[in-house]
């Protein structure tokens, strides 16, 4: 039996985008997709631009965004995305780290806190990210390939809304962790339903909604 199926850990969990980092990770990847000439549809920013929109109401169809997000890369081979992604990450996002996170992180890692990172955005950005923050695991959307080849597809359960808490409970049972104290830290009202299901929700730089909801129950708010 493993140490972490004799005793139960402290888990913190987190959201990547506006809550680690002062962007969306996701977004910024599509203008790095516009730089290096992969958007080749005229349509694509005025729809990305509507279903961001949509996020910020509460009502995205989180998989037609993926869709439209994934659609330049339909054909490449995944291990090159992961490559171009890695040096995205390292060049660009680490810059946009909250320099208050690492504090923050800080004092989770000093109590012995399993930290995970949960976001909807693309697995292959946020590994890296977490990699640099130095979490213990990360989840994000998975990528369907054929032959090697970006399909342009999510893999279900995407890490988005309840489909969060799906992945987090696979994520125990995957590692074998047995969580005796949970904590989420997320700056979105779209991540309501796990911060209802830890121990201690932990609303960081809440939007307008998250914050009207924050006060309705009384869970304190932070920001960096």
């Amino acid at each position: 039996m493993t140490a972490s199926l004799q005793r139960p850990v402290r888990l913190a969990v987190f959201d990547l985008d506006h809550t680690l980092i002062a962007t969306d990770c996701s977004e910024q990847w599509a203008l790095e997709m516009q730089r290096r000439g992969w958007i080749g549809s005229p349509d694509f920013w005025s729809q990305h631009r509507q279903m961001m929109q949509e996020y910020d109401q509460g009502v995205l169809c989180m998989e037609s965004y993926l869709r439209l997000n994934l659609s330049p890369l339909v054909g490449l081979e995944y291990s090159h995305v992961e490559a171009v992604a890695e040096q995205f990450v390292a060049e660009q996002l680490t810059q946009l780290v909250y320099p208050s996170a690492h504090t923050l992180l800080s004092e989770h890692r000093a109590r012995g806190d399993h930290l995970l990172m949960i976001s909807a955005s693309e697995e292959f950005l946020v590994k890296p990210m977490a990699r640099y923050l130095g979490f213990d695991g990360a989840i994000g959307i998975r990528i369907a390939r054929e032959e090697g080849r970006v399909t342009g597809e999510p893999l279900f359960p995407l890490s988005y809304r309840e489909g969060k808490i799906d992945c987090l409970q696979s994520y125990l049972v995957d590692t074998g962790l047995q969580p005796g104290h949970t904590c989420f830290y997320s700056d979105s009202h779209n991540d309501l339903p796990l911060l209802e299901w830890v121990d201690q929700p932990c609303p960081i730089n809440a939007n307008y909604l998250l914050r009207q909801e924050a006060a309705r129950r009384q869970w304190q708010l932070l920001n960096l």
